[in-house]
């Protein structure tokens, strides 16, 4: 009889919270002064009381972003049409009042961006962000459609309408009419995690073995640009493969690129946003293949590499992800630093660049990053990433000059037999996609990787503020580092050439 009554009581349960499905509909035909009306259909909530939200921040930026800013007229009503009373009680998030009764929720959403340009401001990311026009829709979910707090891991539909002539690229599961497009997304995380560009045509598929691309542009110009990218992207993704030893970390991927013409060479930016099976480009520079090329090259790979970590290989504060409260892992030296790392390192290890060319990136970034607070650790700047917005790019400077000293480190250690690709293939082996502890990572990496050695370096080079063992470690691979420059050391050992030749070829 328990037995039967508990069965009772868990059917009703699945039943009560199976029902709450996010219902998203938009019109893009109805764009009006830069701003889309919103509509939800949900209900089946048991709380008096929601707090309906959208997101401070967002995984992959480190900035407040506050996507709350840009919505307006917030109202929320019962199926009877009857409006239920709300209160805003920050700038991302309402308070509704009398919550069972929820049976849709209307509002104004505005776009953040008009143009991409050279006008920067510090703390805001535009491939974070939407941009409306009626040529082109760049939507970034998570200041499009909000979620209730509490409520994250429901299924979520949304359905667009729109001007047959519009497509609709994304990495969203999708069903395409003429008119109307209807994305599905598993929970809120994943809806985040799904950008979409909508404009005319303009794709062109890439296959390789065992994953299949998608290229999508958009251009101010008019022009057609796809099949050129995709012409430079195909070689990047074959050697990305061939650098992780043919083990692509995802089977299928959509580039999303959005070009602004710019009138001379004077000014080139360019932007990018990493997802687990998608990124955003934002680029403004000349309609010059060539150009756009090269640029689209360097964020391409690095943001390509990102499926490796932190969309693979992460802790549990990314893997929770608190969109209005969150709490940052100590490890963005492993997220962006080492991330770049391999986006340098990769073309010279696959023949695709010159030793000449590689040292003179690592040149480049020895040189900028001395323009930063040499007494900042890169955990603790990892901690406080908003707080710092003045430092945060040495992630990318001293983060990856941290995992090129790793890498030698390990080549040496190993005899040659073990670096920092290794370590961390090893590393998402052992975490089998599960996010790790961060207070305990740096332990797992030293057990991980078996050279208890790598206390010390974690010690005094990543949580300490030690100065990094360059000119000593580059020594070892047959290179000296003066006065900021590297040069080849003149009649290398045959110990200093092994080295430097499984570190870079």
């Amino acid at each position: 009889m328990k037995r039967a009554i508990l069965i009772f009581f868990l059917a009703i349960y699945a039943a009560t919270h199976a029902q709450i499905t996010y219902h998203y509909e938009t019109n893009l035909k109805d764009l009006s002064q830069d701003k889309l009306a919103v509509h939800l259909k949900i209900s089946g909530f048991s709380e008096d009381t929601l707090t309906f939200c959208f997101p401070k921040i967002i995984p992959g930026i480190y900035g407040a972003m506050n996507f709350g800013q840009y919505i307006s007229t917030l109202e929320v009503f019962d199926k009877k049409g009857k409006k239920l009373k709300t209160a805003q009680t920050d700038m991302n998030s309402w308070m509704i009042y009398d919550a069972k009764n929820i049976a849709r929720v209307s509002y104004l959403a505005d776009d953040a961006w008009e143009t991409f340009d050279t006008i920067l401001k510090e703390g805001f990311f535009r491939s974070a962000a939407s941009s409306f026009s009626d040529s082109a829709f760049v939507i970034t979910p998570n200041s499009l459609f909000g979620y209730f707090r509490g409520h994250l891991h429901h299924p979520i539909e949304i359905s667009i309408r729109k001007g047959m002539e519009l497509y609709p690229a994304t990495s969203l599961k999708k069903t395409l009419k003429l008119n109307q497009d209807v994305f599905f997304a598993k929970d809120y995380h994943q809806l985040v995690d799904n950008p979409i560009l909508y404009a005319l045509p303009d794709t062109t598929m890439i296959k390789l073995p065992g994953i299949s691309v998608e290229v999508a542009c958009y251009s101010t110009s008019g022009k057609s640009i796809s099949k050129d990218i995709a012409e430079y992207i195909r070689p990047l993704l074959i050697n990305q493969s061939k650098y992780l030893n043919d083990k692509l970390p995802v089977d299928h991927y959509t580039f999303l690129i959005y070009h602004s013409l710019a009138p001379n060479r004077h000014h080139l930016i360019g932007d990018g946003l990493e997802h687990s099976n998608s990124t955003l480009i934002l680029l403004y520079m000349p309609l010059d293949i060539e150009t756009i090329r090269q640029n689209i090259y360097g964020i391409a790979s690095h943001e390509f590499f990102h499926t490796l970590m932190p969309l693979g290989l992460h802790s549990q504060e990314i893997e929770n992800y608190d969109y209005n409260e969150p709490k940052f892992s100590k490890h963005l030296w492993l997220y962006e630093g080492m991330t770049e790392y391999f986006t340098m390192h990769m073309p010279v290890k696959t023949g695709l660049q010159t030793e000449k060319e590689f040292f003179k990136m690592v040149e480049e970034k020895i040189a900028f990053m001395n323009q930063f607070d040499p007494n900042l650790a890169l955990t603790d700047l990892s901690l406080h990433p908003m707080e710092m917005q003045d430092q945060y790019y040495n992630v990318y400077l001293k983060g990856a000059l941290v995992n090129l000293c790793l890498d030698i480190r390990l080549r040496e250690l190993s005899g040659g037999e073990y670096g920092t690709k290794d370590l961390v293939l090893d590393l998402m082996a052992h975490y089998r996609g599960k996010p790790f502890e961060d207070g305990k990572f740096f332990s797992d990496l030293v057990i991980v990787s078996g050279y208890p050695e790598l206390e010390a370096f974690i010690r005094d080079y990543i949580q300490g503020t030690e100065t990094l063992p360059l000119k000593e470690l580059l020594l070892k691979a047959g290179v000296k580092l003066d006065k900021g420059k590297i040069s080849e050391v003149e009649n290398p050992t045959a110990e200093q050439q092994k080295l430097r030749a499984v570190w870079l070829h």
